[in-house]
């Protein structure tokens, strides 16, 4: 007679598989930490809580029943610190749960949709979490989910992670103190480092007392945060696009290099020995650092993290 009949060593087996399954999950998501810690690249959810407090969000609609990309799921309402940003399972509390929904895979049985809030292009787990989880580890790439849409007036995607959305919280305030959000819809004004916002606004607050030198009156900010906008940042936005040097900077916008030009600006002028118009000071700018030599210097500074606006 058999120890074990077919059914206990099946049995066995399929404990075995899932349990085997989670403990590789737990492997990767330690390995996920270290190289974390690493590149200075955080791994954890967003907290949907902070963001929707920090950026102000409300609700918008229920878009019902959609097929989400997996990728694009950057956060969680309340189990951030359970799993890794890839939602792989960080504490081995969640191993029976886990192991549950493996076992479902296995067998081929359809789960129900998870749920999600929508903000922007990134999106957070309300439900769900253990099924995102298990289907990563399978390669899954979209997953069925019930969306809640929230609106907000700063672009989220699943690029987004503690470090922009800390950008993103001065930029919504940026935009609510200046009213451009309202004025100037989709102004374009992304910024990619902290220190930015308040930089653009010493530029706004010296243009709005220009303005009222000219016009002998009391400016509000918003007017002058749209005269701004319309006659000193687009024009040189413009010629910024104009040069194409954006393509030699992938990973900072726009607004970046207004920042940067305005700051060299003077001293560029000193060195030509003359005052530089918008096209000569970005062409001068590009000039000096798209050289081999300052191009190794700006990757230096990006992974020790010592790019500063100042």
């Amino acid at each position: 007679m058999a120890l074990f009949d077919d059914r206990t060593t099946k049995r066995a087996k399929k404990e075995h598989r899932t349990d085997t399954d989670f403990s590789q999950a737990r492997q990767k998501a330690f390995s996920d930490e270290i190289k974390g810690f690493l590149s200075r690249k955080s791994t954890r959810l967003l907290p949907f809580d902070e963001v929707k407090n920090k950026l102000e969000v409300c609700f918008v609609r229920d878009l019902g029943v959609q097929t989400i990309p997996i990728d694009n799921i950057v956060g969680s309402e309340g189990r951030y610190q359970s799993f890794t940003r890839h939602f792989l399972p960080l504490d081995d509390d969640l191993r029976d749960r886990w192991k549950k929904v493996d076992e479902a895979h296995y067998a081929k049985q359809s789960l129900p949709p998870v749920a999600l809030y929508k903000v922007c292009d990134a999106y957070f787990v309300k439900d769900g979490h253990h099924r995102i989880s298990v289907a990563r580890t399978k390669g899954v790439k979209h997953i069925e989910a019930i969306v809640y849409e929230y609106g907000c007036d700063v672009p989220l995607d699943k690029e987004t992670d503690l470090e922009k959305l800390a950008v993103q919280e001065t930029y919504h305030q940026f935009l609510k103190d200046t009213e451009l959000g309202k004025n100037r819809p989709n102004p374009g004004l992304q910024l990619t480092l902290l220190g930015g916002y308040p930089i653009l606004m010493e530029h706004i607050q010296a243009h709005k007392h220009y303005l009222e030198e000219v016009t002998g009156r009391e400016v509000p900010l918003s007017e002058a945060a749209c005269s701004w906008y319309d006659t000193v940042y687009t024009p040189l936005a413009v010629a910024i696009r104009k040069n194409r040097i954006m393509k030699e900077f992938p990973h900072r916008t726009e607004t970046d290099f207004y920042i940067w030009v305005i700051k060299n600006r003077r001293k560029l002028s000193d060195q030509y020995r003359r005052e530089l118009d918008d096209e000569s000071a970005v062409e001068a700018f590009s000039r000096k650092y798209t050289r081999p030599f300052w191009k190794i210097i700006a990757v230096f500074r990006r992974i020790f993290g010592l790019v500063r606006y100042r």
